[in-house]
């Protein structure tokens, strides 16, 4: 039976429930841990779709000894992308599966800021409404979600929404089939380009919608010196209070997000 494979970056940045969901729709989990050393395969014909999880390395560690499988994941990446094999990316993945598709990747700032505001980054760290602007967030994939959806936010790089080659005819197409092409997903106040669509099977989500309340404690624990830093005082007392309150709907609407993609990947 063709499975999903999952590639971990850090231990601290876990599959949570997408392996239990998963599973319970008959899809089989296998993990790679690449901080351990597991190799990052090169061709991946057997696999039903590619989970690419987040860390708190980015693009431009690309190439460095520390993270050398990075650009082993870029370069299947770059394959899928070229196949338009099913791939989720979250966090990091989705910055991934950005540059893969030839996206530029960037430190973030506010959207709409002035040349001097674009030089003092902008991170989202803790929670976060996020909207689902048209069409884009009328994607299947979050069917069942609501504009203003508490998600978790854990990143200081965004990027540009990959795009289609122009093609060599100049001449308009024929309109495209449902699904095709790229589309911005859902979007925030602070960075405009959350989630996306490219071709029809390519995702990535920049921010968590997948983890579970042992998995956010981990991340936040593993990466205490960043949360530390960022938050500021008392940052990580309001992190913990806010956890409490939205975690209830934040694993129904993640629950909701993962079904819909297995959903979508039977389909397939």
């Amino acid at each position: 039976m063709s499975r999903a494979l999952i590639l971990q970056q850090v231990p601290f940045e876990t599959p949570g429930r997408i392996v239990p969901v998963f599973r319970d729709y008959g899809i089989p989990c296998e993990i790679r841990h690449l901080y351990k050393g597991d190799e990052v395969p090169a061709y991946l014909d057997e696999i039903r779709v590619l989970v690419v999880l987040g860390g708190p390395m980015g693009v431009s560690d690309i190439g460095s000894e520390k993270y050398s499988f990075l650009a082993k994941e870029v370069e299947t990446l770059k394959r899928m992308v070229a196949a338009d094999r099913p791939v989720l990316g979250i966090c990091l993945g989705a910055q991934l599966l950005a540059h893969a598709a030839g996206a530029k990747v960037y430190p973030n700032t506010k959207p709409g800021a002035t040349p001097e505001q674009a030089a003092m980054p902008m991170p989202e760290y803790g929670w976060g409404p996020v909207t689902f602007p048209f069409p884009g967030g009328t994607d299947p994939i979050v069917f069942g979600t609501r504009d203003g959806a508490p998600m978790f936010h854990w990143h200081r790089d965004t990027f540009d929404l990959p795009k289609l080659p122009a093609p060599a005819n100049p001449a308009p197409p024929p309109a495209p089939p449902p699904l095709t092409g790229n589309a911005l997903i859902s979007s925030t106040g602070a960075c405009k380009n959350q989630a996306f669509r490219f071709k029809s099977r390519l995702y990535g989500f920049q921010y968590h919608f997948e983890m579970t309340a042992e998995g956010l404690a981990s991340l936040i624990e593993g990466d205490k010196e960043t949360a530390e830093r960022e938050l500021g005082p008392g940052g990580l007392a309001k992190l913990k209070e806010d956890t409490t309150r939205f975690l209830p709907e934040y694993e129904r609407l993640g629950n909701r997000i993962l079904r819909n993609y297995v959903q979508f990947l039977k389909a397939y």
